[in-house]
This record gives C-alpha cells, sequence and structure tokens, in this order.
C-alpha cells in the first residue's frame, strides 16, 4: 500500500472516531452564575469528568477560610455525583504566600481528604485573589464513572 494511502485511511479513521466522540460528549453546567459556572462536568465513554472552579471560602484567617472552601468544593463535587475521593488534581492559590502556610494548608488537607492517595496538587503563591479580602483559593479537578 502507498504511503498517502496509508495516511489517508488512518486520517480517515481518526476523523471517524472524532466525529463518534463528539456525538457522544455531553457538558453540564452546574451553579452557573454571571460571567463563570462554579463547576462544568463533561462526560464521555462511560467517565465523568468534573471540573471545579477556583472557590474560596469564608472566616478571617488562613485556616478558616480553607476549610470554607473545601466545603465549597464538596458542594460543587456533590451536586456533580462527585466526592472528595474522586478528586485528581487540585490548583491552589494563597495569597502573599508564605512558607509555613503550606503546613497548615496540608493539616487541613489530611483532615478532609486524608493521606492516602492524594490527588496530584500545585501550590501558587499570588499578590491577590479576585476579592481582595480572601487568602486561597482552590481549584479542582475529580473523575467519576458513569452507571450505565
Amino acid at each position: 500500500m502507498k504511503k498517502h494511502a496509508v495516511g489517508y485511511l488512518f486520517l480517515l479513521l481518526l476523523t471517524s472516531c472524532s466525529i463518534k466522540l463528539q456525538s457522544t460528549l455531553t457538558k453540564e453546567f452546574i451553579h452557573a452564575g454571571p460571567g463563570y459556572s462554579k463547576a462544568v462536568t463533561v462526560s464521555a465513554g462511560g467517565v465523568k469528568t468534573i471540573y471545579v472552579a477556583g472557590l474560596t471560602g469564608e472566616g478571617n484567617e488562613l485556616e478558616a477560610q480553607t476549610r470554607s472552601a473545601f466545603e465549597n468544593i464538596k458542594v460543587e463535587l456533590e451536586s456533580a455525583g462527585a466526592s472528595y475521593k474522586d478528586i485528581v488534581k487540585m490548583n491552589t492559590y494563597m495569597v502573599n504566600y508564605k512558607p509555613a502556610y503550606i503546613t497548615l494548608f496540608r493539616k487541613v488537607r489530611k483532615e478532609i481528604l486524608g493521606e492516602k492517595d492524594m490527588p496530584a496538587s500545585t501550590i501558587v503563591g499570588v499578590s491577590a485573589l479576585a476579592d481582595n479580602n480572601k487568602l486561597i483559593e482552590i481549584e479542582a479537578i475529580a473523575m467519576i464513572t458513569i452507571a450505565k
């Protein structure tokens, strides 16, 4: 078989798979508000991926805001049929980050998520968040299987 014929067959197969995937892909926008959704789910092939927007919490200090942000994430996960154990990736943004903050954050995260099978995680120090009264913002990605 000539090279261009093999390439054409590969392209045809790839296009066919892409069309099939697009036809079975569904999105759900959870707690949509002005400008963004608190969570968006994408379902395909028996798997639902939940993207939770960066959420903040209430309180006057970092620990209280961290606990509250995790509670807000829990609400979004549960709305999508998931839980903390389904989180595979977290990004955390802390205002005016100091090394001592990691100890506090890990303590709270350990109480909430446990110590085993931790999600991939990134912590970034930032100069400010959209709300100047907030010290921390956490976003999460979770995955669950869809009952057929």
